[in-house]
């Protein structure tokens, strides 16, 4: 299904097709969520503005599930996650309205090219003294528990769910509470070894470089292609009763000028 037309499908069913047509209503739209998209979607704003009339207010720092428990408080009306529902989730009537995909990798302060096996990688967040090929140390970012991008590494790369328990025994890493921290820590920290979406990476200008993994270095091309596998949904959250303001942000997100911003931000649909 082509992305314009999925997105509006997606629209039409779940809230009626005369509210979904309804001309812009010049009203806010607050939003929040994951870290990662939060400058994406301060970048969307204007083009939103203008499309549609509407304003989006951005409410940062809240993550996936702060901003899904102010989405069933009503005071957000609309969620950017970094995971699927939880089950307590769906029963307070939040649901899926849309997914997309960024690609997802390891990122580092370094300068010069780095490069990864993927199946070498537990193997080195599990070592004691992890070092670069030059001899520098490599120094892992860990982020809480709870964090999705710890469940993307543990899904994508064998053995990194145990190998990310030992590390939580070590005392002498940093833990980054936000995606924004562990940005900051990874181009801070020489030697930096940190997880991290393309889409952070690419719309908050970061000084950051991805490491490649068997070869190839991530990006939306790559990815697309299917010779950089590796990727994290963002998934777009609507309460039950979704407002008018928040179908127009997903209508806007199917037409043309709404796809390219995402796509310049290394961000795709799941059709």
């Amino acid at each position: 299904m082509h992305l314009r037309t999925g997105l509006r499908a997606v629209v039409l069913g779940a809230i009626g097709v005369t509210m979904a047509l309804m001309p812009a209503l010049g009203r806010t739209l607050r939003v929040g969520g994951t870290g990662a998209v939060t400058e994406l979607l301060i970048q969307l704003g204007p083009a939103f503005k203008a499309d549609t009339g509407n304003d989006l207010d951005v409410i940062p720092g809240l993550g996936t599930s702060g901003a899904n428990n102010a989405l069933v408080d009503g005071k957000l009306g609309i969620v950017f996650s970094g995971r699927d529902l939880r089950d307590k989730e769906r029963a307070a009537g939040l649901k899926v309205a849309a997914t997309f995909r960024t690609p997802f990798g390891l990122a580092t302060s370094r300068t010069g090219p780095e490069g990864l096996k993927s199946a070498e990688i537990a193997q080195l967040y599990r070592a004691d003294k992890p070092l670069w090929p030059d001899g520098t140390p490599i120094l892992i970012a860990l982020r809480p528990v709870d964090e999705s991008d710890n469940i993307v590494l543990g899904e994508i790369f064998p053995g990194m769910a145990e190998a990310l328990q030992l590390l939580r025994k070590r005392r002498d890493l940093s833990i980054a509470a936000t995606d924004q921290d562990n940005a900051d820590m990874g181009e801070k920290i020489k030697g930096s070894l940190i997880s991290a979406t393309l889409v952070q990476i690419v719309s908050e200008k970061r000084n950051l470089k991805f490491v490649t993994i068997d070869g190839v270095a991530p990006s939306l091309e790559s990815y697309v292609n299917g010779s950089y596998p590796y990727g994290k949904s963002l998934l777009v959250i609507v309460p039950s009763e979704i407002s008018p303001e928040a179908a127009a942000f997903i209508a806007f997100l199917a037409k043309p000028a709404g796809e390219e911003l995402l796509r310049r931000a290394g961000v795709i649909a799941v059709k």
